[in-house]
């Protein structure tokens, strides 16, 4: 049996939306993709994440909790309800020590639960900073990943090339976190949390096939389960 991962999803216009290539992505992993809907309060979030392995937030509108800076015109806010949601799986998933990928918002996601703050406009605040928004022109440009993250562990590898497409940015990466990469202008690229359980990339890995990062999740889900259906057996 393959190990359920969840992804939460958008909501626009009353309608859920998700990019196709994040399902592809798991599947290609090896595990199950589990579309997350909206949830209002924690009992819903805990029935969730109980059903699954691992826990994959993709990419969204602009975060603005812990927020330094304002939103560039671009970038709309994220959606309430969904921010109440997300805020509340994750909530949730962190609980039962699930693993977690954040893509994008999602890494930003990970870094204001955790108390960290982020850059609303990376390319105007940070002195030096390359473009970083496809709807501005940025282009796929090398990281640094940091030797002896769990990042490196995954990749095996110190320099590697990503796509670029976001106006935002990780500031401060919040209490557990480390950075695990970064750009060649400084700008914060990867975090994780000191156990390796939860990678946050500012990149889009759905969109490149890189496969790796969803391989190590379909992994720590396996994990997970084996060790929960053993714990209840117990």
């Amino acid at each position: 049996m393959k190990p359920l991962i969840g992804i939460t999803t958008s909501f626009e216009d009353g309608k859920y939306r998700l990019d196709h290539t994040y399902v592809s992505a798991v599947n290609e992993a090896g595990g199950q993709s589990v579309l997350l809907p909206l949830v209002s309060n924690g009992e819903e979030a805990a029935q969730l994440c109980g059903q699954i392995h691992g826990l994959i937030i993709p990419g969204g509108p602009g975060i603005v909790v812990g927020m330094v800076g304002s939103l560039p015109a671009q970038l709309r806010a994220v959606n309430p309800r969904r921010w109440e949601s997300d805020s509340l799986i994750l909530d949730s998933a962190v609980e039962r020590n699930l693993p977690i990928l954040g893509i994008c918002y999602g890494m930003q996601l990970l870094c204001v639960r955790a108390g960290g703050s982020l850059y609303a406009d990376v390319e105007k605040q940070v002195e030096a900073a390359s473009v970083h928004s496809e709807k501005r022109g940025a282009q796929n440009h090398p990281v640094d990943i940091v030797p002896g993250s769990h990042l490196a562990r995954i990749w095996e590898s110190d320099l590697s090339m990503v796509n670029s497409r976001h106006f935002q940015a990780v500031r401060d990466a919040g209490t557990d976190y480390t950075v695990s990469a970064r750009g060649t202008d400084g700008v914060i690229e990867a975090i994780e949390r000191t156990d390796g359980m939860h990678i946050g990339v500012q990149f889009h890995p759905e969109r490149m096939r890189m496969g790796s990062l969803f391989r190590n999740l379909t992994l720590q889900a396996t994990n997970y389960r084996d060790a929960s259906r053993r714990a209840a057996l117990t």
